[in-house]
């Protein structure tokens, strides 16, 4: 029996499977040449795969002109025309989009426009489900590719347009719940930047409990007040409960730590541009500092400074980014005392808090989707 094991109750009976190519009309774009002028800068949307990211595409970064149109490959697509992209830097192969909008497309995307017994969303998620299977099934070589052909062998399963669009529907739904979540996040962090910037300027100025003012603040390096601390080999450690970490996060769990408190890690090679801030027992790689803070200032006000470093300028090396300790020790940072440090270290944390709640809600939406995807397609 080809059905689903979860299904809206009016529906029953088994699914129908057919190859792609038995359900559409597969072709590809094309790219005017550079080199005339005159057909570029038009007003028909040209989309290249950087866009085709499981979204739905309603705006285009370059255009072409009707003369590049009709003196190339480039063909216009009409809206609702899925795309999937062949080829593409990263992890770009595999992923597919609608087209929102009437546009063409570089020859890196397949266009799929679907016979009128098919919904449109539904494919499109049905395709989304798949990333990493159709991405399996790239043709072999130097650079792993999918193509025209491939795409058309590939077996969709489907119900009544009812149904599909019943299901698609409901799936539009939970996408549109995890687009509102990523909006708010989105705007917590640019919340949460502005507000650093303008509470490190000393822009906006906490006061005391007592409604008084604080004193000037006092700029400081980084070496006046924190010490750089290199990380160590783990591998002849016991496995325990105390995380070793690198610049890419917790690699293993062992039973001793080098230091035990509130630190902030710096990567001094590979990732250096994202700082952690960690309390309690850890064990930090070769690949990442740790610091020891002074009396004079709070580590999570330390931290959050730290968060406004441009620290690719700080860059040592020409192949891996790599820092030291010397450029690191120099950073000027401006300390006011202790008690208006906390009252910007807690107020930034508590929007970290909101973001992380946020973030954690994004993640439990795109789990509680996938398992709906696994169970509403065969």
């Amino acid at each position: 029996m080809t059905a689903p094991k979860l299904r809206f109750k009016e529906f029953d009976g088994d699914w129908s499977t057919n190859k792609i190519e038995d359900i559409s009309n597969v072709t590809s774009g094309g790219t005017p040449s550079r080199n005339i002028g005159e057909y570029w800068n038009g007003d028909i949307p040209w989309v290249t795969t950087s866009l085709v990211d499981f979204n739905i595409i309603t705006e285009a970064e370059e255009f072409i002109t009707q003369s590049g149109l009709d003196n190339s490959s480039a063909k216009l697509f009409p809206k609702d025309t899925i795309l999937m992209a062949m080829y593409g830097q990263g992890i770009t192969r595999g992923k597919v989009a609608i087209l929102g909008i009437n546009a063409t497309t570089n020859q890196a995307c397949a266009a799929i426009k679907l016979k009128n017994d098919f919904d449109t969303k539904f494919i499109f998620q049905n395709l989304m489900n798949r990333y990493d299977e159709i991405r399996d099934l790239s043709n072999e070589g130097g650079q792993k590719n999918l193509s025209a052909g491939i795409i058309k062998e590939i077996c969709i399963h489907y119900p009544q347009k009812e149904e599909q669009t019943k299901i698609a529907t409901f799936l539009s739904t939970v996408d549109e719940k995890i687009s509102q979540l990523t909006q708010k996040h989105q705007l917590l962090s640019q919340y949460k930047q502005g507000m650093m910037q303008k509470l490190f300027s000393q822009k906006i100025r906490f006061k005391a409990d007592d409604g008084s003012e604080f004193g000037e603040w006092e700029n400081l390096k980084f070496k006046d007040v924190i010490t750089i601390k290199y990380g160590k080999d783990h591998k002849k450690l016991e496995d325990g409960d105390i995380p070793v970490l690198g610049t890419g996060g917790i690699m293993r769990y062992v039973d001793s730590y080098l230091y035990d408190g509130e630190s902030i890690l710096i990567g001094r090679k590979g990732t250096i541009d994202k700082p952690q801030f960690i309390s309690g027992k850890f064990w930090t790689v070769d690949t990442l500092f740790y610091t020891e803070i002074g009396e004079k200032i709070l580590p999570k006000f330390a931290f959050q400074q730290l968060l406004l470093v441009n620290w690719l300028n700080l860059n040592e090396a020409t192949g891996v980014p790599s820092l030291n300790t010397t450029s690191i020790g120099n950073i000027e940072l401006k300390v006011p005392c202790l008690e208006e440090q906390t009252k910007i270290a807690n107020f930034l944390s508590a929007i970290d808090q909101k973001i992380e709640v946020v973030t954690q809600q994004i993640e439990q939406a795109k789990q509680w989707k996938k398992g709906l995807l696994q169970q509403m397609f065969v």
